[in-house]
């Protein structure tokens, strides 16, 4: 028995020595390197632990995260009753340092400071902090390290400062006040008041340098009072300025987020929340409501003006995520719509519109959206300086009717105008696939109605039918049975290719209010680019005939010939196209003539033609000019060949013998 309490009082002795050596410098020495090398296997970052004292009463310890930034603590403890007596430092430089450790964007100073007390099972920390070029105080009392209260009272935390240690465009100065007293932290049980008070200023001129909004000198002021009672949150919250107010005010029951509560929106100027939302919007907007539920189901109820209209809606959601929604659209004005998404006011409308979602899931959108367009109408000095349009003065209604299941959206849509009517049977556009496919129908009754964007007279009508198909590319293809013949067209992207067939050449002259010279029908190949405004026309025209006009009466004053009677089996015609300019060549055959030309030109955006063309007429040249205006061109005939044989056949009788030779040798010289 003797000599087992000896082994017993031996190996107790042994341990608290070895305990004991642990609280030596060098047992902290053995230990040190172990701790550090376990924290940086934890951390993304390497840290350094630069002290590490501990003694059977104090410690010291001082962690360093890079140069000037550490952590550091010392003071007396007891390691029986578990109590401290200590003092801290937080002192960073810039707080990037921390930010692989927190795992959050961050920059600049902070620092702070005080003393801890108590044992586990009261304990009380008293510090101050320095942030963003303010501070102040605050007082954590713990229970068995478990935070009870708290009370913080923080002053001038400028807004510049928090902006930029945010990495956020420093558009509002200004400071920011957090006085907050909280005697119970137990979320179940939770009991003080909290004050949030702001005073700023936008910074115009990072407003207009960053995001290029013009803004008067704006002010804002901000006040947010809770209240907290139990698992209850009451609180009353406005922001005001000469912009926009925003206030709200209800119940928030913080154990299941149980909400009751009223919202009031009204922004005179949305392109102050640009640096914010980073969307293109402007103008004001307006709207209130209710927001009741919970976590579980949240339903969002309001009102709202915008675009000058009246709007209902009502949004569900389910875990802080919409699921759910509707809205009802009265009177929406177009011109407002577009202003607000910062676009010209190309036109003005009413707009009505019904929209049920039955899910709002990315993968899995459903619903039914409804919309009607009244009382269209575009305004021709926007499209003017927009588009160089001329007088596009258009009147237009549409309706549009759209379902969506699985997130694939089929559409119905009309517009009816007074140029023009269009009509989508079809569409069929896969929002995750970001993909569309539709028909279409565009009905053109009086093509003269398009003068505004051609800038030239047109005579008839034409109906055009196709599909278009955007994935990766835009691909739109079209049809059209016209002017006697077919035409049909694909564009992709920019490139255009046009294949026409069998139309009348007197049918598109007299849609283009040109004067009839050339009766045939006609082939062509049209290659355009609309970037470049570039292309290449390669015709082929079938059983031709020259209509009677000032070029055919002087071929037949002065080179007494009929050439309105002649067939030409097959006419080529080659152009190159520059915007609306076409220079082209001409190769043309009949029995009795072959008519040729290089680098005529016909330039539509003058309505001007010049034309140098080479009429062979038995073998004897003719050359006619063609200048000025298409729709009454100069023409001059140099019929210098078939005068010089005319004279001299007439001469070979009247001219005496003696006389002739000489007179050949004369007639050369012309």
């Amino acid at each position: 028995m003797k000599k087992t309490l000896l082994a017993i009082s031996a190996v107790t002795v042994l341990v608290l020595l070895a305990v004991g050596a642990l609280f030596t410098p060098f047992g902290n020495g053995l230990i040190k390197p172990i701790i550090e090398s376990k924290l940086n296997e934890k951390l993304p970052k390497k840290i350094t632990l630069e002290k590490f004292r501990f003694s059977p009463s104090s410690f010291d310890i001082k962690l360093v995260l890079e140069p000037g930034s550490f952590i550091e603590a010392n003071g007396d403890f007891s390691i029986f009753s578990r109590s401290v007596d200590a003092k801290y430092l937080v002192d960073i430089k810039d707080l990037a340092v921390i930010a692989p450790l927190i795992d959050f964007k961050i920059r600049g100073p902070f620092k702070s400071y005080g003393d801890i007390k108590g044992d586990e099972e009261s304990m009380s920390i008293d510090g101050k902090i320095q942030l963003a070029e303010g501070g102040g105080d605050y007082d954590v009392e713990l229970k068995n390290f478990e935070p009870k209260t708290l009370r913080v009272d923080i002053d001038s935390l400028k807004l510049q400062k928090l902006l930029y240690m945010l990495y956020q465009p420093e558009f509002v100065g200004g400071a920011l006040d957090i006085v907050a007293d909280l005697k119970n932290l137990d979320p179940k049980n939770l009991s003080g008041k909290a004050t949030v008070t702001m005073v700023a200023d936008v910074n115009r001129e990072i407003m207009k340098r960053d995001f290029n909004i013009t803004l008067p000198k704006t002010d804002i002021k901000g006040d947010i009072n809770a209240d907290l009672k139990g698992s209850e949150i009451e609180y009353d919250a406005l922001v005001a300025s000469n912009l926009a107010k925003i206030s709200s005010k209800g119940t928030i029951e913080s154990e299941n987020l149980n909400m009751d509560l009223d919202y009031s929106i009204k922004i005179s100027e949305l392109a102050l929340l640009k640096p914010v939302t980073n969307a293109p919007l402007r103008g004001s907007f307006a709207t209130s409501g209710k927001v009741s539920g919970n976590r579980d189901r949240l339903v969002v109820l309001g009102r709202s003006d915008v675009a000058k209209s009246d709007t209902k809606y009502e949004l569900v959601l389910r875990e802080f995520s919409p699921v759910m929604a509707k809205a009802s659209v009265s009177g929406a004005k177009l011109a407002d719509l577009l202003y607000m998404v910062e676009q010209p006011k190309y036109a003005d409308a009413l707009i009505d519109m019904e929209l049920k979602m039955d899910s709002l899931a990315f993968d899995n959108l459903s619903g039914v959206i409804e919309t009607k367009i009244k009382q269209g109408r575009t305004f021709p000095a926007v499209l003017k300086r927009e588009f160089n349009l001329t007088d596009a003065d258009i009147k237009f209604v549409a309706e549009h009717h759209t379902k969506i299941e699985k997130s694939v959206a089929t559409t119905k849509a009309q517009i009816d105008s007074t140029v023009a009517k269009a009509e989508v049977q079809k569409a069929i556009f896969d929002i995750k696939a970001n993909s569309l496919v539709s028909d279409y129908k565009v009905d053109v009754p009086d093509l003269d109605r398009l003068y505004f964007a051609t800038q030239k007279h047109l005579k008839g009508s034409v109906t055009v039918t196709g599909d278009i198909k955007k994935d990766k590319d835009l691909i739109i293809t079209g049809h059209s049975d016209t002017l006697g013949g077919k035409i049909d067209f694909k564009i992709v992207n920019d490139e255009v290719t046009n294949r026409i067939r069998g139309i009348k050449v007197t049918a598109l002259t007299d849609m283009l209010i040109y004067p009839r010279v050339f009766d045939s029908s006609m082939d062509a190949d049209v290659s355009y680019n609309l970037a470049t405004k570039k292309g290449r026309l390669d015709a082929t025209l079938l059983k031709g005939r020259i209509l009677p006009n000032q070029m055919t009466f002087l071929l037949s004053q002065m080179a007494k010939f009929d050439i309105t009677k002649e067939i030409y089996e097959e006419t080529k015609i080659t152009s190159k196209i520059d915007d609306k300019r076409f220079v082209s060549d001409l190769d043309m055959k009949s029995r009795l003539t072959r008519i040729t030309s290089k680098g005529a030109v016909l330039d539509m955006n003058r309505n001007s033609v010049e034309a140098k063309l080479q009429i062979d007429i038995k073998g004897k040249p003719v050359y006619v000019k063609i200048r000025g205006d298409i729709d009454s061109p100069k023409v001059s005939l140099d019929a210098g060949s078939i005068l010089k044989k005319r004279l001299e056949q007439k001469l070979e009788n009247k001219i005496p013998q003696q006389y002739k030779e000489p007179l050949k040798n004369l007639l050369k010289a012309f």
